[in-house]
C-alpha cells in the first residue's frame, strides 16, 4: 500500500492498520468512527472532532488537529455497499444494497469541492477524502467506450478528475438536488487500493480510494 503521508497522519498506514482489526463496517458513522480512532491510537497527542460545522453551511466528518503546531487535517468519508452478510469474529454483518449511483460520484466530487475550500483559507490545514467500498463497479474501469451523462462524476481506476464536472445533456430528472456543476481546483489522479477480502464473492473484496487535497497526489493546488 502507497504512503499518503499529508504531513499529519499517514492516511494508508491509518487505512492498513484499520483493516486488520475491522476488515468491513456496519455503516458510514461507523468507519468515520474507527478511522478516527485507529488514527488517535496512531498519533496520542491528535485532537479528533466528528461531524463538525466549522462555518455556516459547512459540515466535515472529521477534523484531526495538533493544537500545538495548529496543523489540522479536514476530512470527508464515503463508504457504499453492495449487500453482503457474513460474520468476522464476534460481528455479524448485513449490509444493505445501495447500488452503484452515479449521484454518489456527484457527491464525491462534492467533497472533493467542500475540502478544497477549506483548506484554501487554512494554510497549514491539508484534506482528504477517503471513499470505501465492495460494488466493484466503482472502481472498475468502462470498457465499452461510449459517452454518458455521468462520465464527469465517474471515480474507476486511472480517472483524472480536474476542472469543471456537470452532468450529460441528457440527463433529465435522474439528477434532481445534485444539477449544479463543480469546479474542482485541483487536479486528481485516482488509484484504488485494496482493503480486506472477507470470502471469495465479489461482494467480499473491499477497496478503497483515498484523495488528498492540499497533499502529494493534488497537482496544480
Amino acid at each position: 500500500m502507497e504512503s499518503s503521508d499529508n504531513g499529519l497522519i499517514d492516511a494508508a498506514r491509518v487505512l492498513q492498520s484499520l483493516a486488520a482489526k475491522r476488515p468491513t463496517f456496519h455503516s458510514e458513522a461507523d468507519f468515520q468512527f474507527a478511522f478516527a480512532w485507529e488514527a488517535k491510537l496512531g498519533s496520542p497527542d491528535l485532537e479528533v472532532r466528528l461531524e463538525t460545522h466549522p462555518e455556516p453551511a459547512v459540515r466535515l466528518d472529521l477534523e484531526l488537529l495538533d493544537s500545538r503546531s495548529g496543523i489540522g487535517v479536514a476530512i470527508e468519508m464515503k463508504y457504499m455497499t453492495r449487500f453482503w452478510s457474513g460474520r468476522h469474529g464476534s460481528e455479524t454483518f448485513s449490509l444493505k444494497n445501495h447500488g452503484a449511483s452515479d449521484l454518489r460520484g456527484y457527491d464525491i466530487v462534492k467533497d472533493i469541492v467542500r475540502v478544497e475550500r477549506f483548506v484554501a483559507a487554512r494554510p497549514s490545514w491539508s484534506g482528504l477524502v477517503i471513499v470505501l467500498t465492495n460494488e466493484a463497479s466503482y472502481w472498475r474501469p468502462r470498457t465499452h467506450g461510449r459517452a454518458t451523462n455521468a462520465d464527469a462524476f465517474r471515480i474507476s481506476e486511472g480517472t483524472l478528475l480536474a476542472g469543471q464536472r456537470g452532468w450529460g445533456p441528457r440527463t433529465g430528472g435522474t439528477a434532481k438536488g445534485h444539477e449544479a456543476p463543480l469546479q474542482l481546483a485541483g487536479e486528481y489522479a485516482l488509484e484504488w487500493t485494496d482493503y480486506s477480502r472477507l470470502d471469495s464473492s465479489r461482494a467480499g473484496t473491499f477497496r478503497s480510494l483515498t484523495i488528498e487535497i492540499g497533499g502529494t497526489s493534488a497537482v496544480g493546488t
